[in-house]
């Protein structure tokens, strides 16, 4: 998969869970969805910033 289009998935996927997280603050979904996505954000941040420095960007 080209690296363009897997960043574009990327995105989509992280802004649906921002919104998820936002409900989740605001009571409407069950907070701990909240904290499994926050858990998530963590570590996909963790990975790109190694997969940068590994690629040299």
């Amino acid at each position: 998969m080209e690296k363009r289009t897997f960043y574009r998935i990327l995105l989509a996927i992280v802004l649906v869970l921002a919104v998820v997280y936002t409900m989740g603050i605001m009571g409407l979904v069950p907070f701990q969805w909240s904290y499994y996505i926050t858990i998530f954000m963590i570590v996909l941040f963790l990975y790109l910033r190694i997969d940068a420095r590994i690629n040299g960007r």
